[in-house]
């Protein structure tokens, strides 16, 4: 299991976290607390680890793609956090 790694760029916050062929980022303002967007990157990777039953591969997303973006949805609304 990886952890999320935090880098700060200019001024936004990146926090990524790597799957088997594939990166997942959150991204967000540099006064944007860290640990809040671990905890929605957490949230994705774990949500799509599940539904995609271990097998977070380039593959298997773009096949399933319309999962992904549906995660994706059900997490942020218009850059709004709904629940981490």
């Amino acid at each position: 299991r990886t952890e999320a790694e935090i880098v700060m760029l200019e001024n936004t916050i990146c926090v990524f976290r790597a799957g088997i062929d594939v990166m997942f980022y959150v991204i967000g303002a540099v006064d944007e607390n860290e640990l809040v967007l671990v905890g929605v990157l957490d949230a994705m990777y774990e949500a799509l680890n599940g539904i995609l039953r271990s097998h977070l591969e380039k593959r298997t997303l773009l096949d399933n793609l319309d999962l992904v973006l549906l995660t994706a949805d059900e997490l942020v609304d218009g850059g709004l956090i709904l629940e981490p």
